[in-house]
């Protein structure tokens, strides 16, 4: 199957996507005050780094400003580093970021989608930080292949994403999802959330774990090992190794 027929009717994701992210300062708040759990997932992933036990090339697929990998990254035996995004505002802040690296940082502004067959060569650690839920699940299924042919020998593809509970449909994962916002969310203003749900309900397609697992595994990945989630059943990071 060819990506354009793949992609065909979801232009929705490139202009919707951007226009959000575009917001940086706002998204920037919703990571400071912790609303999407990267606190521990920076905890969690730092942890399985450090038994990962080798220098590795890291692929980061809608990297945004790379505040959060590059802290990860930082004094770890990396290699190289190539972030992918759209917002050309995200990626002067992730220049910034990923010169602390000291390593070669490839950036690329661009929907990691399409841009993944451009790459050359492989990567030790591919990572997909809260993107690939913009994608439909046809889009998906065939971008877990994409994935499998970038992923080096004893590489491991880590995903954080929004997951829904075994049997829950989007719908109702949305209504959860604006309800928490709309009480937790309490740093920002009405209009700053009211922005939010509006990206969140007309752009997320989230997935339950067995339902990527399926993916997973029919492109020749093993199922997710499941390094964190958090609280409130809305967020996952897994680990796929590949076969």
């Amino acid at each position: 199957m060819e990506l354009q027929e793949v992609m065909k009717g979801s232009d929705r994701d490139a202009v919707v996507v951007r226009e959000f992210f575009n917001g940086w300062s706002l998204y920037r708040r919703i990571v400071d005050n912790d609303y999407l759990y990267h606190r521990s997932v920076r905890e969690f992933f730092s942890r399985w780094l450090d038994a990962f036990g080798r220098p590795f090339s890291f692929l980061d697929l809608g990297c945004g400003d790379a505040d959060f990998s590059s802290g990860i990254l930082r004094g770890r035996p990396l290699q190289s580093y190539t972030g992918i995004d759209l917002s050309p505002v995200a990626l002067d802040l992730a220049r910034q970021n990923t010169a602390l690296l000291g390593v070669p940082c490839n950036l690329i502004a661009g929907d990691f989608m399409t841009s993944l067959g451009g790459l050359v060569g492989t990567y030790d650690i591919i990572y997909i930080g809260l993107s690939l839920h913009h994608l439909q699940r046809r889009e998906k299924e065939f971008f877990f292949g994409e994935l499998r042919g970038k992923l080096a020998p004893g590489g491991v593809l880590l995903i954080f994403d929004p997951v829904l509970t075994p049997g829950e449909s989007r719908e109702s994962y949305m209504g959860r999802w604006v309800d928490h916002a709309q009480w937790a969310w309490r740093a920002l203003t009405v209009e700053e959330i009211s922005g939010a749900v509006e990206h969140v309900t007309t752009s997320d397609y989230p997935e339950e774990i067995a339902t990527l697992n399926h993916m997973a595994i029919g492109a020749s990945f093993k199922p997710a090992e499941i390094l964190f989630t958090d609280r409130t059943d809305f967020y996952a990071l897994m680990a796929f190794d590949g076969v």
